[in-house]
């Protein structure tokens, strides 16, 4: 029932691969056409070279230079068949691997945040380069050892006519070598997935070293991560060598049992020979093509391998696909093409997976083309008011509204088509300016490009670069100051024109000097846009029109500046320690 279930589930998932194929199935026409070709016309090469060994013994040399000739023409049939069928599944190869990998891109896109949080990065990156070539090779494989086995399959048919007894006893070896085969993949592939988790562990921290570099330069890190490294190192290699361990067993035993086989072979031919019920001719013919026969079990070792190896990659790849071991993000039916701009919180309570409540009946409005800003303590809950705008999580209680209409209500265009949002570490991509901001919208024209600058403060900056808007500013916008990331951020926002625009902690790491153009953009766009701002510092939103006081989880006061000053005590420690904070620095 087991194995019934294991072969069910590679064909399931062979059908699936499938249906990647879409456009290029006339590429698989091709290969198995080529193949079949190839396996009927590699049968007549023992046929021919048995019979060029005849006449070249028996003196035959008219009949030997026809059969050469003959021979010479298969050959070249074969190397034009071997190549065409090469040229055709690398093509095929690439096209499927190519559509696997975009779609499994992009359904790792929509797996939600609790979710991605619970899982490193180096397991989708794995799965994404490594599953989708065993998922994209599976038609080509199936096919080529398909025909390595049909073609050395009519080989030993072929010896059944040269003689039956040495016939059946390749049949009886390649059982027994069947067998061992088959009990063997089984083996190798339990330390396959140990290989595998391995792989992905590994493969995780390496990227979060890499990516983390900077930081743990400064933190003078680098002895605690290398060790990190080295113990993730040797836990992959232990796993592969008894991995390899396995398999050289194996082979030893498989080899051990061929060894056998010639001794046997050889001790029957000549007992056939000397009885005179074999040619030598004959002979030579079975020995020189034995090695094709026996490794028809190899083959079949190889498909055992391959077909556990696909199936343990089919399951991680459909895992992400379809499984719901990743749920996605579930978005409403209903369309905002354009948003005006109203948010509404409705007593919001929402917390992270096995923490306390971030949010507790938390409720505000915000008008079209206002400006709020939500200051506070550290971990009072102003980004995850942001998070649930955007959608990154729902409220376990409560509703949140845009335009009136639930956020649950609403497609994924309409939240996030419809708003931006500027973090305090934006990213910048390894390309020049102008390419940052085409990558928002592709067709953007120069006047476009030069507005959103002009109104981000950094037109004037950009000028002053040798190459202008197509210098290279290196990844993650390393040749850029904090400040001129941010506002190149801003530019981003601005070309997409959204009517909600976000400011996450945008100013909290800038200096003051900085903090003043960013403060100059953001005025730029006031009363055109909807503008939140989560500040640390309280210098940022004092011209808000709004300003909401969070303290643990929940809205304590609000107002503008000078009202909350009068009103709120808490307000005031804030402003008064950020005061004392801002003439220590100036002393």
């Amino acid at each position: 029932m087991k194995k019934e279930k294991k072969y069910k589930g590679f064909f399931t998932y062979l059908k699936k691969t499938y249906l990647f194929t879409k456009n290029n199935k006339k590429y698989l026409i091709f290969i198995v056409l080529g193949c079949f070709l190839y396996c009927v016309v590699s049968v007549l090469g023992p046929l021919l070279t048995a019979r060029r060994i005849v006449a070249l013994t028996s003196s035959l040399w008219h009949q030997l230079i026809l059969i050469t000739l003959a021979i010479l023409l298969v050959e070249l049939v074969l190397d034009f068949l071997r190549f065409c069928n090469n040229y055709f599944m690398n093509r095929f190869y690439i096209a499927i691997k190519n559509n696997i990998q975009f779609e499994l891109t992009k359904e790792t896109l929509k797996i939600d945040m609790h979710t991605l949080n619970n899982h490193s990065s180096g397991l989708f990156i794995e799965r994404i380069n490594e599953d989708t070539s065993n998922l994209a090779d599976v038609f080509n494989t199936i096919v080529d050892y398909g025909t390595i086995i049909l073609s050395n399959v009519g080989i030993l048919i072929s010896m059944f006519f040269l003689n039956k007894i040495i016939f059946l006893i390749y049949c009886l070896f390649l059982i027994i070598l069947y067998f061992g085969h088959k009990y063997g993949a089984n083996k190798i592939q339990e330390k396959n997935k140990i290989v595998k988790n391995a792989k992905e562990h590994t493969s995780g921290f390496i990227s979060e070293l890499v990516r983390g570099a900077k930081d743990i330069k400064i933190l003078n890190a680098e002895d605690s991560f290398l060790k990190g490294a080295s113990k993730r190192f040797d836990g992959l290699n232990d796993a592969l060598y008894v991995r390899n361990r396995t398999r050289a067993h194996f082979r030893l035993l498989n080899d051990i049992i061929r060894d056998l086989l010639d001794f046997l072979i050889m001790i029957i031919g000549i007992f056939f020979i000397i009885k005179g019920q074999l040619e030598i001719a004959m002979m030579l013919i079975i020995l020189e093509y034995r090695g094709r026969i026996m490794s028809i079990s190899a083959n079949f070792e190889s498909i055992f391998e391959f077909i556990k190896t696909f199936n343990l990659s089919a399951e991680k790849i459909f895992d992400i696909l379809e499984g719901d071991k990743f749920p996605k993000e579930v978005f409403g039916t209903k369309r905002l093409p354009k948003v005006a701009g109203n948010i509404e919180f409705k007593n919001v309570t929402f917390q992270y997976e096995d923490t306390q409540e971030v949010l507790k009946k938390i409720s505000f409005k915000i008008k079209p083309n206002e400006t709020v800003s939500f200051v506070g303590k550290s971990g009072s809950g102003k980004s995850t008011i942001f998070n649930l705008i955007v959608g990154l999580y729902y409220p376990q209680k409560g509703s949140i509204l845009i335009d009136g209409i639930p956020i649950t209500e609403l497609d994924k265009d309409s939240i996030r088509g419809n708003l931006s949002i500027i973090s305090q570490n934006p990213y910048i991509f390894n390309m020049s300016i102008r390419d940052n901001l085409k990558i928002i919208k592709e067709d953007i024209t120069e006047k476009e490009m030069i507005e959103a600058c002009k109104m981000a403060c950094l037109h004037d900056f950009i000028m002053e670069l040798k190459d202008g808007y197509d210098t290279i500013i290196g990844e993650g916008g390393v040749t850029l100051s904090g400040g001129q990331r941010q506002r190149l951020a801003i530019a981003r926002a601005l070309i997409l024109k959204t009517e909600i625009i976000l400011f996450d902690e945008a100013t909290s790491a800038l200096d003051n000097e900085t903090q003043a153009e960013i403060q100059k953009s953001i005025k730029n766009m006031q009363g055109r846009y909807t503008i939140l701002i989560i500040a640390h510092r309280l210098s940022t939103v004092i011209n808000s029109d709004r300003i909401l006081l969070v303290n643990n989880g929940k809205i304590i006061a609000e107002g503008k500046h000078q009202e909350l000053l009068a009103k709120s005590k808490k307000y005031q420690a804030l402003y008064e320690s950020e005061l004392k904070e801002k003439n220590i620095k100036d002393i």
